[in-house]
């Protein structure tokens, strides 16, 4: 069975700096910019290019889409099905332009999806791991009452770094994982909301110079089959 992901058609990264009001140290607060990208009508395949950067299943043995992660910073590596349905899958990578970074998304049944995004856009943070940060942004431009929200951490070879840990809150809203490279989370919010996203990286092995990104996606995806 081929895999459908219905998506909505903005894309929400960090942008602006502001102030918020805090006591005794006033915090930055970064503003979430909604930037547009084309839409993914519901009859449109995963495996189909419609926005620069999806994942594609190029083998015609394995066409149909099952999910995808990030192999690197600059690929997106696909896990398709065969056309016969007899349960074989096999990979499929693509490259993103040199502009872009990889990152990776979660479907509302806790599908992986990846996409290649424009790179620098949505840095957390850059440097050599050994401390504990968190940041909070406001998320401006929610109109579905939810979002899908996503870390991912890289090397400076590209590869995959993994934080000995990732959490996400919103509101009355967490969530958190150990040793990963990638957190994806769909939380229930509303335009202007706020999100904290903190990262504990004192305990962290690699002497590599590390870049963190934080983007997200108006509304919810969801993948059927």
């Amino acid at each position: 069975m081929l895999s459908r992901l219905f998506l909505v058609p903005t894309l929400l990264l960090v942008g602006i700096t502001t102030i918020a009001i805090g006591a005794p140290v006033a915090e930055t607060i970064k503003v979430i910019e909604a930037v547009k990208i084309p839409q993914m009508e519901s009859n449109i395949t995963l495996n189909r290019r419609v926005i620069q950067g999806v994942a594609e299943c190029t083998d015609p043995r394995f066409p149909n889409l099952r999910y995808s992660t990030c192999l690197t910073q600059q690929v997106i590596r696909a896990i398709c099905a065969s056309a016969d349905n007899s349960g074989a899958v096999a990979p499929s990578n693509t490259v993103c332009s040199p502009d872009t970074t990889c990152e990776a998304f979660e479907t509302f049944e806790g599908k992986s999806f990846a996409l290649c995004l424009e790179e620098g856009v949505a840095e957390v943070y850059r440097g050599y791991m050994g401390k504990d940060l968190c940041k909070t942004y406001e998320m401006k431009g929610i109109t579905e009452g939810m979002a899908t929200l996503s870390v991912n951490a890289f090397d400076s070879n590209q590869q995959p770094a993994l934080i000995p840990s990732i959490s996400i809150s919103s509101e009355n809203q967490y969530g958190s994982t150990s040793n990963a490279n990638n957190f994806a989370l769909v939380v229930n919010t509303k335009n202007k909301k706020k999100v904290k996203v903190c990262l504990k990286m004192k305990t962290a092995v690699t002497k590599l110079i590390t870049s963190v990104f934080f983007c997200f996606l108006n509304g919810a995806y969801s993948s059927k089959n």
